[in-house]
C-alpha cells in the first residue's frame, strides 16, 4: 500500500474522519488513464484528419512526394492534437477524460494546479513522434521503436519510484505527481 506523498508535494491535509484522501496513483491506474486518453484522442484525430486525407489525396492523385507530405502533416497534427488535449485538461482540471473516468489528477509539487510549461514537458515524449517523418528507409520503424522506448521506460520509472510512484516525466516537469482521489 502506497503512503501519500510528504507534505508540499501534492498531499492535502487530511479531511472528515472516514474520508478517503488522495495517494500516489500506481501504475495500472495511470495505464488505464493513458489507454482512455490515446483511445479518444486517436478516434478524433482519426475522424478529423480522415477528411484532410482523402481531399489531398483526390485532388493530387497519388505519388511518393505526396503521401510524405500527408504523412508529415498528419505526424504534426497527431502531435499538435496530443499536446493540446493534455495541456488543456491538465492545466485546467487536473484532469483529462481517463484520469477522470480513473478518478486521478495531475497536481504541481504543492497540490497546486500543472502550468503549461510543465504539462508540455510531462508530455514531451510524444514528440518522439515526429522521427517518422525522416525520409530514410527504416526510419519510422526506430522512430516507432523510440516511442515504444519512451512508454517503457516511463513504466520502470513509475513502478519503480516507491513511495510517489513519479515518472521520469513528471520529475522532468518540475515534480508533478499523478495522484487517486477517493
Amino acid at each position: 500500500m502506497s503512503m501519500p506523498p510528504p507534505p508540499g508535494h501534492g498531499y492535502q491535509p487530511a479531511g472528515s474522519y472516514g474520508t478517503p484522501q488522495p495517494r500516489p496513483a500506481e501504475l495500472f491506474e495511470r495505464f488505464v488513464a493513458r489507454f482512455i486518453d490515446g483511445l479518444l484522442v486517436g478516434l478524433v484525430s482519426a475522424i478529423v484528419f480522415s477528411g484532410i486525407v482523402a481531399g489531398i489525396f483526390i485532388n493530387s492523385g497519388t505519388s511518393g512526394a505526396v503521401e510524405f507530405i500527408v504523412r508529415a502533416i498528419l505526424t504534426v497534427l497527431g502531435l499538435a492534437v496530443s499536446l493540446a488535449y493534455y495541456a488543456y485538461f491538465e492545466t485546467t482540471t487536473g484532469q483529462t477524460l481517463g484520469k477522470m473516468v480513473m478518478k486521478l489528477k495531475v497536481v504541481g509539487p504543492s497540490g497546486q494546479k500543472v502550468t503549461l510549461d510543465q504539462s508540455l514537458r510531462r508530455n514531451a515524449f510524444y514528440a518522439l513522434s515526429l522521427l517518422a517523418i525522416v525520409p530514410l528507409p527504416g526510419f519510422s520503424f526506430l522512430a516507432n521503436l523510440a516511442v515504444l522506448a519512451a512508454w517503457v521506460f516511463i513504466a520502470v520509472t513509475i513502478n519503480n519510484d516507491k513511495p510517489l510512484h513519479q515518472g521520469w516525466h513528471d520529475k522532468f516537469a518540475q515534480e508533478t505527481y499523478v495522484m487517486k482521489l477517493g
